[in-house]
């Protein structure tokens, strides 16, 4: 269950230190996009941010977007775009313990996570697993 567009707009609002009636219009885009799901909510919105469709102006002294280009934005981009920065980020032997995790689905049986960290194959997996786990 994610956020309801209401408590989006509270999550904005305050975020932003902006009142809520200021933000509605973002937050109604926002959750369109994400249908409110907040782990797309702060990807779509760190995307934003880092583009400066949504940033602080030292001028006006608060938030400022742009609803049009917000609108026009695709959600999946943003996603890909947070994820691939959070990936670039983790260490060496956590991207290669996650790639080969990847290969075994969403969820893989712990025989196979023991496996993996017995092999000579991967000798850093429990370190890059380990480092992945502190990540999140």
């Amino acid at each position: 269950a994610g956020l309801n567009e209401c408590d989006l707009n509270a999550m904005l609002a305050d975020s932003i230190r902006a009142f809520p009636r200021t933000t509605k219009s973002l937050s109604r885009i926002v959750y369109q996009k994400t249908n409110g799901n907040p782990y797309f909510v702060k990807a779509f919105l760190k995307s934003l941010v880092d583009r400066h469709i949504l940033n602080y102006s030292l001028r006006e002294r608060r938030w400022v977007w742009d609803l049009r280009r917000i609108s026009s934005e695709d959600i999946t981009t943003n996603v890909l775009y947070f994820l691939s920065q959070r990936m670039s980020a983790l260490t060496e032997s956590a991207q290669t313990a996650l790639k080969v995790l990847s290969c075994f689905g969403i969820k893989v049986r712990k025989s196979i996570v023991s496996h993996l960290i017995a092999t000579s194959r991967y000798p850093d997996f429990q370190a890059g697993l380990d480092d992945a786990n502190e990540e999140r």
